[in-house]
């Protein structure tokens, strides 16, 4: 758990590093591929898909405690607007089978998704882990916050197209290549 911590206080706190292309608020998200174990197959969404439909990928991990202990607000955030044009997608670069067993242990209400080449964390710059990238009914990036952050007041502002006016996770907060190479050495330590 300390481990966990500590890699997201550095992820968030150096600042010595910026992304060369990140997501901006009001631009078009990049296209979203990933394989969801809920429906065992890959699933597509393309910038027509997100016209009229909010879209919350929470960026998560099974190590990450600050991820685990947002869980329980999300599976309530889900549950509130099941009826509504929200989808709560959670993208892990984990496999299968090690998120399978975490489930168990920790159901999500939301689409659990594996991205285990990396090229959703890649296109849409989430190496800061918890962390939500939000779309909004326009279509719109409107921002990347902390779970903790998302309330039913967010969600209602990205419903009518807006964008929350709410405390986002700075984007060159983090170095991507080194978190890239964090995360893949978790994995192999996981292997051994």
């Amino acid at each position: 758990m300390f481990l966990s911590l500590l890699f997201c206080v550095f992820l968030l706190s150096s600042s010595a590093f910026s992304q060369v292309s990140g997501l901006k608020t009001g631009q078009v998200p990049p296209e979203l591929v990933y394989y969801s174990l809920a429906k065992d197959e890959n699933v597509i969404y393309k910038e027509v898909d997100f016209k009229d439909t909010v879209f919350l990928i929470d960026f998560w991990a099974t190590w990450c405690a600050p991820c685990i202990e947002s869980i329980p607000h999300l599976n309530t955030l889900v549950e509130k607007y099941k009826t509504k044009n929200v989808k709560f997608i959670s993208i892990t670069y984990e496999p299968g089978k090690l998120v399978q067993k975490f489930l168990g242990d920790h159901p999500m209400k939301s689409d659990v998704g594996l991205d285990e080449d990396f090229k959703i964390f890649r296109n849409y710059n989430a190496w800061a882990v918890p962390n939500i990238v939000m779309i909004n009914s326009k279509g719109e990036i409107a921002g990347r916050i902390h779970p903790n952050h998302l309330t039913k007041e967010v969600i209602n502002t990205l419903l009518s197209g807006g964008i929350p006016d709410v405390e986002n996770t700075p984007e060159d907060a983090f170095d991507p290549v080194k978190a890239e190479e964090y995360f893949r050495s978790y994995l192999k330590k996981q292997k051994e």
